[in-house]
C-alpha cells in the first residue's frame, strides 16, 4: 500500500527544515532597519555640516587687498603688451 500523503509529508519536513536554516541564516545577514536609519542619518548630518562649512569658506576673499598693484601680477599684463612676446604687429625693440 503507498501511503501519498505520509511521503509527500516527510519530504516537506526536510523541505521545511532546510528553509527554516536557510531563513535564519539569510536573516542573520540581513542590517536591523533601525541601526541603518540611524546610520544614514548621522552620515547625512555630517556631509550637512561639511557643505555649510564648504559654503562658508567660499564666501572668504582669496586674494589679499590691491593683489593687482604687486609687480608679479603686474608681469603678465606688462607682457602681454610687448608685440615681440605675443607675434603681434607693431614696432618691435631693437634689441
Amino acid at each position: 500500500e503507498v501511503r501519498g500523503d505520509d511521503s509527500t509529508e516527510r519530504g516537506w519536513g526536510a523541505a521545511r527544515r532546510a528553509m527554516g536554516f536557510l531563513t535564519r541564516w539569510l536573516a542573520g545577514k540581513m542590517e536591523d532597519p533601525a541601526k541603518r536609519q540611524a546610520d544614514f542619518e548621522k552620515h547625512m548630518t555630517t556631509t550637512m555640516a561639511k557643505c555649510e562649512e564648504m559654503k562658508k569658506n567660499w564666501e572668504q576673499p582669496t586674494k589679499t587687498h590691491r593683489w593687482w598693484t604687486k609687480d608679479r601680477n603686474q608681469l603678465t599684463y606688462k607682457f602681454s603688451l610687448e608685440p615681440m612676446l605675443v607675434n603681434a604687429p607693431g614696432r618691435a625693440q631693437n634689441w
